[in-house]
């Protein structure tokens, strides 16, 4: 189940202040929606916790727009992120309005499992073999990037400005992702990698 109340949220945060050794973090995030919760119990929380200086910012994972809408017009202070799913094999973000609601707040999203999983790679999943096809047509035009950084090149390209979480701890992949925000895609090959993992033409 989720707990998302105020008394929850602030539990949960002493007890990461305590492992973590430290008196605050940066940004601290309500991961999940809880539909048992008011959205003024949960700010009241994140509140509490913003006036005492134990977290910087606050932000959500996972919340629809109409969600994030409701949680935000509670807070004193705006929250600064969405952390989404958002990849090349789920781009429902760019339709169900959360990325042009962080564009028109000026909301910087996180997209959470930028590779899929690793689906994108897998040769059972259909998509793979397009994608893989894609990235090496395309590859010469971007310094023979690999398919793995043009996925991450695809998220940053989109107008809201997306930040990928990269959940590697290998420090090669750590620096072939890096390299990924210099590449800047032709809209044609941004709009050629979104057909790839469709397996359609965009309307």
């Amino acid at each position: 189940h989720y707990n998302a109340t105020g008394p929850h949220l602030r539990q949960s945060l002493e007890s990461s202040l305590h492992l973590l050794g430290t008196d605050h973090v940066e940004l601290f995030l309500v991961h999940r929606p809880d539909w048992l919760t008011r959205a003024d119990d949960t700010a009241a929380g994140l509140n509490e916790l913003l006036r005492a200086g134990k977290i910087r910012a606050a932000g959500v994972s996972n919340y629809s727009a109409s969600q994030f809408d409701l949680l935000n017009s509670r807070m004193e202070q705006s929250l600064v992120t969405n952390q989404i799913e958002f990849h090349l094999l789920h781009p429902e973000p760019i339709h169900d309005g959360s990325l042009h609601q962080c564009e028109k707040l000026g909301v910087l999203p996180m997209a959470w499992s930028p590779l899929a999983g690793g689906r994108i790679f897998d040769p059972t999943n259909p998509a793979a073999p397009r994608l893989a096809a894609a990235a090496k047509s395309m590859a010469s035009r971007y310094n023979g990037a690999t398919l793995e950084q043009l996925a991450y090149a695809w998220i940053l390209a989109h107008p809201s400005l997306p930040l990928p979480v990269i959940g590697t701890n290998k420090l090669e992949r750590l620096q072939a992702a890096a390299q990924a925000e210099a590449i800047v895609l032709e809209r044609e090959d941004w709009y050629a990698l979104w057909e790839a993992a469709q397996g359609c033409q965009i309307p």
